[in-house]
């Protein structure tokens, strides 16, 4: 919207490759980073390149979120709610690492929000696991056992500009600061 006029993109009339756009991200070079149900999805403004289980290391083509961390990293959630929950991918622009309950401190593999922390830090809303926080080299999980989060699904991570984190679970709204 240029605040005339709409303008569509689908599969018709562009390079998405499904019409169902989950996420949306906009990286340090305003490079749009699309989450659909096609793969991950970049269009600089005038080209647009698939990530796909084809031609990159993401492990499933439906991708429902990502957030772009202070040193560009690509964060994604996979997995649809229907079919396998496959944890989170970073992609780095070259390489793709795939993390969940086999490879990492992650509690679960159902992923229901994911938001980076200006501090360098990436927050991941799990599906019974709680909340981890991922520094780049230590997790950190707070559940109902071990802190004051009122329940276990966490569906939504934002930070206000003073730091302050609102978690939306199953149970409620949970603040921490």
């Amino acid at each position: 919207f240029d605040n005339t006029i709409w303008i569509t993109y689908n599969t018709s009339n562009s390079g998405l490759p499904h019409n169902l756009v989950r996420d949306l991200a906009i990286d340090g070079d305003e490079n749009k980073w699309i989450a659909s149900g096609g793969g991950l999805v970049k269009y600089d403004g005038s080209e647009w390149f698939v990530y796909d289980t084809s031609n990159s290391g993401i492990p499933e083509n439906y991708a429902t979120g990502i957030v772009i961390d202070k040193e560009e990293n690509k964060w994604i959630k996979i997995g649809d709610g229907f079919g396998p929950f496959l944890g989170v991918v970073k992609f780095d622009g070259n390489d793709w690492t795939v993390y969940n309950t086999s490879n990492s401190g992650l509690p679960n593999n159902w992923i229901g929000a994911i938001t980076a922390q200006g501090n360098g830090s990436v927050w991941i809303g799990t599906g019974g696991g709680g909340l981890a926080k991922f520094d780049g080299i230590n997790w950190t999980i707070y559940n109902t056992a071990n802190s004051g989060l009122q329940h276990n699904d966490v569906t939504a991570i934002v930070f206000d500009e003073n730091g302050k984190m609102y978690v939306g679970t199953g149970g409620g709204l949970a603040i921490y600061n």
